[in-house]
């Protein structure tokens, strides 16, 4: 999408833009530190804390996922737009890379307090992250109001039963 499409579409003008953004790639960045700014403090319980995994875990997929359907749109788009523009990508990317690397760090400390199995920190975290997202996207694609329980319910017992050897 070009700087001319989007203005078309809010119908104002071209220079409005350039009051706000340097350019498409700035309008991206602010968009995902805007996401980031949400997504952090509703997912802190689980990647940072010391209590019931589960209830956790519960927590913060809860809030992202109210967060999914807040924002999804914007998420899909940039997700979909990471896949034809490198910049984007590399936005995008970062946000999701920074999910990844907290829960993965999340998951250390599970491993080295014997909660969890040992198992590839990282690549189980990316692995969840990125199923999550998919699943999410298309979930909230289907329909326009989606079973929020549900889509809460199936992410935290397939991230339990990864992490904690089938319990959930």
């Amino acid at each position: 999408m070009t700087v001319d499409d989007l203005m078309t579409r809010t119908g104002l003008s071209r220079p409005s833009f350039y009051e706000y953004f340097h350019d498409r790639h700035d309008l991206v960045i602010k968009l995902v530190e805007k996401l980031r700014n949400r997504i952090f403090p509703v997912t802190e319980e689980w990647l940072n804390g010391q209590g019931d995994p589960r209830a956790e875990l519960r927590s913060g997929l809860a809030g992202f996922i109210s967060i999914y359907q807040e924002h999804g749109h914007l998420m899909r788009a940039l997700s979909s737009a990471a896949t034809q523009d490198r910049q984007v990508a590399e936005v995008y990317g970062g946000l999701r890379d920074g999910l990844v690397e907290a829960s993965a760090e999340r998951i250390r400390g599970e491993i080295r307090q014997g909660r969890t199995r040992p198992l590839d920190p990282d690549e189980t975290a990316r692995a969840l992250v990125i199923m999550g997202d998919r699943y999410l996207a298309e979930k909230f694609e289907q329909s326009d109001e989606p079973d929020v329980h549900a889509a809460i319910e199936a992410l935290t017992t397939i991230w339990m039963r990864v992490l904690y050897d089938g319990s959930d």
